[in-house]
């Protein structure tokens, strides 16, 4: 952990905290409030006339525009550093609105995508990448290609010109990401010429493997990663030193334990066998099998290193132990204790470290994007509070302003580009605020609201009716009992379906009158009751504020409609004689699957009412939202690596009948080798294949027959490199930073859940979505208020002395 507050080091040294004259900035200091709903504004005394002359031309004016734009940026954590003259303010609304910025992932996305029709093109008329059937590739005239990443190029030029006029030249030339950006825009603008120069035929494309910079440059959350990642490699760095110092000990020890053979089988053979004991005879062949282990596995030291480093992953256990076990099982220890120490220790540690300190740096970001959120916030305040004092020096009122006029904030707020919830539940406080005027710690008061769970929704009355005795059924239908009894008739027509398919499996596909067919009318008919007096009994606002209730409605219309049409196909079960099919638009086993496939889905809706397993299910869906960063870094990672691996290894795996390029085997059919196990479809030949042969690496199953394959057929070991920097880079790196993310997501989950266990409704509410901010608010402390005063008297272009 760092001794000193990043957020300090960050800000400029000229202006010390103690030289600030805090009452010019803010008169009404910015004390702690536990809640301002009920509290009286020191401004409540001016008179009603004010407020009104104030609100007039408040659309035209260049304090509320800035206020404006400093909620925005407060709220999408952004940084309020820039221009704030009213033409740059303008631009910079309409640079960050979303057609604009949307029209930038389309243009981020083209531009990666084109790697796909690029030479060598992953289009093939085969739709496979076998080189065995490789079929003719669909090319993309280069012209057009290179027309289209131009495009893309230029207007990502546009962009980075438009970051630095909207940020000045003195913070442009101090952003490390904006110096990167134009300095990979030159690269690209210049290979995209030698491009056109050479008419396609450049050997390398640098450009290619420099687009995952535009992805990364362009999200906040992406860039954050890739510092923490970046600070968190030096502390990962003794682990993985530790690491190889094992790996190397080990290396050398098996090596010495198993030598290889002096001697082959033949000529133990053919030695004078006549003249040897049995006992003699017996010790030579153990002798020799041991021997086999350090010819196979251990043959030199490169092989032994990459024996032990797959070894590691378990990859290739047990088959590197066999040859030496099968001699003596003394031997196993040997491997037991390399890996009890590699893998489950160190690399368990490794999982601790990256946890432990991608935390605190991750934190420490989260840090500083909550005082980025704080100090735009009283930027805003303060041009609103400034902006109040002007006018009344104009109209010539005495009175002060020590704060911000509600009517005024009102209309910054529904001026703002806020999402529709958000912006109900702040002016829906500020009407139900007693006074006219807010305090520099009221106005932060009212947008820490939004930091709540402001989205969940109350629980709709039941509307009772009049008559007993639908009152009753009404009570019986929404106590949970009635729930529970539904779980157990779709658990019970599960267990049927198991049943009949385990016994009947081939007769109720081939026919209609069958058990299956009868059971599946009977619980779709009792589907479609349960639903309908639960819609009647709950009403709609209460039925469909449950999302349970959504889920089930959606099943049972989807399992009744195919129900229907596979009556009106087939006919009844039993009844009738059977109709002819041919001209069917589905078969009777479609059918059958359909109907069956969606009673199962139905069965999910248990897994909501078990609160652990709900707790696990809300995790994941946070997770799918919250790792957008992350699975951006994976994009970013993946595609690079594909790029080079295209570039190192394309064409260089080729299919022949007669190849025999198999690991000293002249049959070329060597058992785990590329060739035995067909792997032919797994090359660098093009982009989408490259991308799958990442992705088995990185699942680490079978992957040594990569680093055996790519080293024989290219000629050189020094191939194997290329995948394990891929190994360390993915697997060791990303997904420990994966797991990591995921204990901390569960753990706060968890937390929340331990919390608010013997509260009502506790499962309904559980579900509302936790953002990476939400994950990491309860360890960030609120910034001082004289950091926030100092953040904006350092402002180059914000002068708020009057």
């Amino acid at each position: 952990m760092m001794e000193t507050d990043p957020l300090i080091q960050k800000r400029p040294r000229h202006t010390n905290v103690a030289d600030i004259d805090t009452a010019s900035l803010n008169s009404s200091g910015y004390e702690n409030s536990s809640s301002f709903v009920s509290s009286a504004v020191s401004g409540s005394q001016e008179s009603l006339a004010s407020v009104v002359s104030e609100m007039e031309n408040i659309s035209d004016d260049l304090g509320v525009l800035q206020a404006k734009v400093f909620i925005e940026d407060a709220l999408k954590y952004r940084s309020i550093h820039h221009k704030v003259d009213e033409k740059t303010l303008k631009l910079y609304r309409v640079y960050y609105s979303q057609p604009v910025q949307w029209f930038l992932y389309f243009i981020i996305f083209t531009i990666h995508i084109l790697a796909f029709f690029e030479f060598p093109s992953s289009i093939t008329t085969t739709w496979t990448s076998d080189l065995r059937n490789p079929g003719r590739r669909v090319e993309v005239m280069c012209g057009l290609m290179q027309t289209v990443d131009l495009i893309c190029i230029l207007c990502l030029l546009a962009d980075v010109m438009i970051k630095c006029y909207l940020i000045g030249a003195k913070r442009m030339l101090r952003s490390k990401w904006i110096i990167a950006y134009i300095f990979i825009i030159s690269i690209s603008l210049i290979d995209w010429f030698i491009t056109i120069g050479s008419s396609c035929n450049e050997t390398i494309r640098y450009r290619r493997i420099l687009r995952p910079f535009f992805l990364l440059q362009n999200s906040t959350l992406m860039k954050k990663t890739v510092n923490c990642l970046r600070r968190t490699v030096p502390e990962v760095a003794s682990v993985l030193l530790m690491l190889a110092i094992h790996l190397y000990f080990f290396t050398l020890l098996g090596m010495l334990l198993f030598p290889k053979p002096v001697m082959s089988k033949n000529d133990v053979i053919s030695a004078n066998i006549t003249n040897l004991s049995l006992d003699t005879y017996t010790a030579n062949q153990n002798t020799f099998q041991k021997n086999q282990e350090g010819s196979k596995h251990f043959n030199t030291l490169g092989d032994s290193f990459m024996s032990l480093l797959v070894l590691l992953t378990t990859a290739n256990n047990p088959d590197v132990t066999m040859p030496a076990y099968s001699v003596n099982r003394f031997y196993a220890l040997f491997f037991i204790v390399f890996l009890i120490i590699g893998l489950y220790c160190l690399m368990n540690m490794l999982t601790a470290i990256i946890f432990t300190q991608f935390k605190g740096i991750f934190t420490n970001s989260m840090q500083s994007s909550l005082f980025r959120k704080r100090v735009g916030i009283r930027a805003a305040f303060e041009v609103l509070r400034k902006r109040s004092r002007v006018f009344r020096n104009k109209s010539s009122l005495n009175t002060f302003s020590q704060g911000v006029s509600v009517e005024v904030l009102k209309h910054v707020i529904k001026d703002c580009k806020l999402d529709s919830m958000a912006k109900k539940v702040l002016i829906s406080e500020l009407g139900s605020h007693l006074g006219s005027m807010l305090s520099a710690a009221q106005f932060q008061e009212v947008f820490i609201l939004l930091e709540r769970d402001y989205k969940t929704t109350q629980k709709p009355p039941i509307i009772w009716v009049q008559n007993s005795c639908l009152a009753a059924i009404q009570f019986v239908v929404s106590h949970r009992f009635f729930l529970y009894f539904g779980n157990l008739v779709a658990i019970i027509n599960v267990i049927c379906i198991t049943i009949e398919l385990g016994q009947n499996y081939e007769y109720i596909s081939t026919t209609k009158d069958s058990n299956l067919g009868v059971m599946n009318i009977v619980f779709i008919v009792y589907y479609v009751l349960e639903q309908s007096v639960k819609l009647w009994a709950l009403g709609i606002r209460l039925y469909m504020w449950d999302r349970g209730n959504v889920f089930d409605g959606l099943i049972t219309i989807a399992l009744f409609t195919a129900e229907c049409v596979s009556l009106a196909i087939f006919g009844f079960p039993f009844i009738g004689s059977k109709r002819s099919i041919s001209n069917a638009v589905i078969t009777l086993w479609d059918a059958v699957r359909i109907v069956n496939i969606l009673i199962m889905v139905r069965l999910l809706r248990i897994i909501t009412q078990i609160k652990t397993m709900n707790l696990v299910i809300v995790t994941l869906f946070d997770l799918v939202r919250n790792l957008q960063a992350f699975a951006g870094i994976l994009v970013v990672i993946f595609y690079s690596f594909a790029i080079l691996g295209i570039e190192l290894f394309q064409g260089k795996i080729k299919y022949s009948t007669n190849s025999t390029m198999t690991s000293n085997c002249s049959d070329g059919n060597c058992c785990g080798t590329y060739e035995q196990l067909e792997y032919w479809a797994n090359n660098f030949d093009d982009f989408a294949a490259a991308l799958v042969v990442l992705w088995d690496v990185m699942v680490v199953n079978n992957w040594m027959v990569f680093l055996d394959a790519f080293s024989r057929h290219t000629g050189t070991k020094w191939s194997q490199l290329y995948f394990i920097s891929w190994w360390l880079l993915s697997v060791v790196i990303s997904l420990h930073v994966f797991t990591a993310l995921i204990i901390e997501n569960f753990t706060m989950r968890w937390d929340k859940h331990q919390e608010a266990r013997d509260q009502i409704d506790t499962q309904s509410t559980s579900l509302n979505p936790l953002t990476v901010h939400d994950m990491f608010r309860s360890s960030l402390k609120e910034p001082a208020e004289n950091e926030i005063l100092l953040e904006l008297r350092n402002h180059q272009h914000l002068q708020l002395h009057t």
